[in-house]
């Protein structure tokens, strides 16, 4: 199960990711995607470098990490396995997406003078973004499922969608990524939600099967013993 979620996300990735640099549209977006990057560069200022730099941690990797692990470690210490399956899951798939994918590709990084180290890894997709979304919805949709006050479940749906909005911005305008990098991962982050939703859905029904209680069936009486 493992192995067809991590290959079948990664498709509509690639097809994106060959869109953008491969096809005839590409010189179209390629340009558009310099105009607002050359946009950005003109209008940074030192109050959104340092906002940016927040929200570029926030989708981090050393983020990520933390907020991964101590939720998945007390989802395990309230066995709370499906809901922990899901999360790690999710995860799996986001990140070996993202390294099947940006391998492939292989985009250039934005022109514009970056505002952090340029990673090992190319430009195409944001795996910061996709990792954000994986993370903090993943999160959202976990603890939504365990409260019942609408009001606390609004919040945390507001938080969680406006933590990746708020990282993809932030490591398009430090000169990461480029615009369609960042609106990519959206496909990225929201696939691999989806598939490991799917897959944890599927665990659960079957388990839910496997120790469900034999019914006996009713005995019918034969026809002879019916007229005695």
């Amino acid at each position: 199960m493992g192995q067809v979620a991590n290959e079948r996300p990664s498709g509509p990735r690639r097809a994106i990711g060959f869109v953008i640099t491969r096809s005839s549209l590409s010189p179209r977006i390629v340009g558009w995607d310099g105009s607002v990057e050359r946009w950005i560069e003109l209008h940074r200022t030192t109050t959104l470098n340092t906002w940016t730099d927040l929200g570029s941690i926030l989708g981090g990797t050393g983020t990520i990490l933390v907020v991964a692990g101590i939720s998945l470690g007390v989802l395990l210490i309230r066995r709370l396995w499906y809901d922990a399956g899901f999360l790690g899951m999710a995860l799996f798939i986001e990140f070996t997406t993202f390294l099947a994918t940006t391998t492939v590709i292989n985009r250039p990084r934005p022109t514009i003078v970056p505002l952090d180290p340029i990673p090992v890894t190319s430009s195409f997709p944001s795996g910061h973004t996709g990792a954000a979304i994986a993370t903090y919805v993943g999160l959202a949709i976990v603890l939504s499922s365990h409260l019942r006050r609408a009001a606390v479940r609004i919040a945390i749906w507001i938080v969680a969608l406006t933590l990746p909005i708020y990282a993809g911005v932030s490591r398009g305008y430090r000169g990461m990524h480029h615009p369609t990098d960042v609106m990519s991962s959206v496909v990225l982050g929201v696939g691999a939600l989806c598939f490991a939703l799917l897959a944890a859905h599927v665990a659960s029904v079957t388990a839910g099967r496997r120790h469900e209680p034999n019914v006996e069936r009713p005995h019918v009486r034969e026809r002879s013993e019916a007229r005695t």
